[in-house]
């Protein structure tokens, strides 16, 4: 999707990230479904615009004619608040890049696969799921190149559905969310950030590390949005600024996030 200066209505603007619908026992799946379902219906007549910052399922890919059946209750949640009123714009993360037409459909969501620029309240704002843009690990950066492109994704599509996402969840499980690896991972993020204020963005928010963060710089905000998995984490837009919330049963609560 190409840059875009979009005017904002009335309502705030909320950014989630890092669901990883589908990694979770099904205790945890179900729990977290539920709480991100029920926010969706709480964001109905509240939210203009909602960003879906990457990696909202695990794995995503279309086949020609099929995608993961599992997620229904988080599509039609989707497409129910996109019905309301609110504009959805999701960007494809590392573990679900490859969502498209059907997804596009089932959540009535717009699509990118790419980072975008948007206006909301005065602000000029880069949004990105964040992984592979900050200097250094030019391993991930090589395989990002060939997992992506066309290729790869016509061979992908030649399995059957049900052995080409047995794969993909096989590989999922070999990662873990390693604590100390999110740390290492900030600084190079924050500085990625700050060069993104500095080009003249008014505000830089991502995804992809899972702590929520927020830096304020030369009267610019950098953000890591946090993760829906663990903090069920929550950023709102609004005409007074950015504000750190999370999900709790019923509502949205502050959050203080790290910022060192």
């Amino acid at each position: 999707m190409p840059s875009s200066q979009l005017q904002t209505p009335q309502g705030s603007v909320f950014f989630i990230a890092d669901a990883h619908l589908g990694i979770e026992d099904e205790a945890a799946e179900a729990a977290k479904v539920k709480a991100l379902c029920d926010l969706l219906d709480y964001l109905h007549g509240k939210a203009c615009n909602l960003y879906l910052a990457g990696d909202l399922f695990d794995f995503w890919f279309e086949f020609r004619t099929a995608a993961p059946p599992e997620h229904v209750a988080v599509l039609n949640a989707l497409s129910a608040l996109a019905e309301s009123g609110t504009s959805i714009t999701f960007l494809g993360g590392n573990h679900d890049y490859w969502a498209g037409d059907i997804f596009k459909r089932r959540s009535r969501a717009v699509v990118s696969r790419d980072p975008v620029t948007v206006t909301h309240f005065g602000s000029k704002i880069f949004i990105a799921h964040g992984d592979g843009l900050p200097d250094g690990d030019w391993g991930y950066r090589m395989l990002k190149a060939v997992i992506r492109s066309g290729p790869a994704i016509a061979a992908f599509r030649i399995l059957p559905p049900t052995l080409g996402s047995a794969i993909a969840r096989w590989a999922s499980s070999l990662s873990t969310i390693d604590t100390a690896r999110i740390e290492r991972a900030v600084g190079p993020m924050r500085r990625f950030l700050f060069d993104k204020l500095d080009e003249g963005f008014d505000a830089v928010i991502v995804g992809h590390i899972h702590t929520p963060r927020l830096w304020e710089r030369n009267g610019g905000t950098a953000i890591i949005v946090g993760d829906w998995m663990a903090n069920r984490a929550v950023v709102e837009l609004d005409a007074s600024g950015f504000h750190m919330l999370k999900w709790v049963e019923g509502g949205l609560v502050p959050a203080d996030p790290d910022t060192p």
